[in-house]
């Protein structure tokens, strides 16, 4: 599955979108790929809540990843297409 990602509220991604392959049961590989593309804004700082919660996601899934990390405002969007 190929899953295009775009920037949220809290954070920022190099050209506002990017995309990348995995398993949709995979979450440590989109995990990997967000943790690598999605800046957050606030990450310089040592307590900063928004880092204890991208780190803490729901992950049952790609998908469920995805949407919590939507509704906490770091991703706006996301789209899968099967590859």
């Amino acid at each position: 599955m190929t899953y295009t990602i775009y920037e949220g509220t809290k954070a920022t991604i190099d050209g506002t979108q990017f995309t990348f392959d995995c398993d949709p049961m995979d979450t440590d590989t989109a995990y990997d790929a967000l943790a690598e593309n999605v800046h957050l804004n606030n990450q310089d700082q040592d307590d900063s809540q928004d880092l204890v919660d991208f780190q803490n996601a729901d992950d049952d899934d790609v998908k469920t990843l995805l949407d919590d990390m939507k509704r906490m405002g770091f991703i706006d969007s996301w789209e899968a297409s099967k590859n």
